[in-house]
């Protein structure tokens, strides 16, 4: 996805599902679906929204445990949502102003903008297509790209992507699995609370930051970029 973009001032990296989509809905129809398929019991909506931001396969064996037929009911979820996603009218809902923020932040000179997400590349792809999105993200991190959540991997690529260090980059979730990737990788950890996490559960999994709604955004990125400045004026 990027070439070099030594001259940006900060790397922005969003997470999908709770962050700028509210997905819940479609992701515990698809776990119910899959499970039942392979004779589980419907799990729980708050077992499903635990482990929305990992991947696939660790979501599942968070819930079902290792002994169970994780690849097989991974492929079977992938096959579901394909379908699901191919019915007329099927939308993922995007929260409020979260279109509004991230055309705005992309036309930025000094920003660039990523996803790291437990969504597949095909997920994204989707998403991007479906919200005319092309051009928004520079850097596209994914389940099939990088380590699962909460391993750095996924903000340490971006940034070898982009050539923008961890210590300018912002990872804005709604899960612990983002802000412990955060913490882990050297970012600054922006938590949101409308998505499917606690506020004191992002907080102690290494949030520097909560936002409640999503021009809150503007001040922190505005602050980061204003630091960036004075340190490069020193320099």
């Amino acid at each position: 996805m990027a070439n070099s973009t030594s001259s940006a001032g900060l790397l922005i990296l969003f997470d999908l599902d709770g962050t700028l989509v509210d997905s819940e809905n479609s992701i515990f129809a698809a776990f119910s679906a899959v499970f039942s398929q392979f004779g589980y019991e419907t799990p729980s909506r708050k077992a499903v929204r635990s482990v929305i931001g990992r991947s696939l396969p660790m979501a599942m064996e968070d819930i079902l445990g290792p002994d169970a037929p994780i690849s097989a009911i991974v492929e079977a979820y992938k096959d579901h949502f394909t379908h699901m996603r191919q019915q007329p009218g099927y939308k993922e809902a995007l929260y409020p102003d979260a279109d509004r923020i991230l055309r705005r932040l992309s036309q930025h000179p000094q920003l660039v903008l990523g996803t790291a997400t437990g969504k597949a590349l095909r997920g994204i792809r989707w998403l991007v297509a479906e919200n005319q999105w092309d051009g928004i993200f520079k850097t596209y991190q994914a389940a099939d790209t990088a380590a699962s959540k909460p391993a750095p991997d996924m903000v340490l690529n971006a940034c070898a992507e982009t050539d923008i260090p961890p210590q300018r980059t912002l990872v804005i979730g709604d899960s612990i699995y983002d802000m412990e990737m955060a913490h882990v990788a050297g970012a600054y950890g922006v938590g949101v609370t409308w998505g499917y996490g606690e506020a004191a559960d992002l907080t102690k999994a290494g949030a520097k930051v909560l936002i409640n709604q999503f021009n809150e955004l503007d001040r922190i990125v505005e602050q980061k970029l204003s630091e960036i400045a004075r340190e490069t004026s020193h320099a």
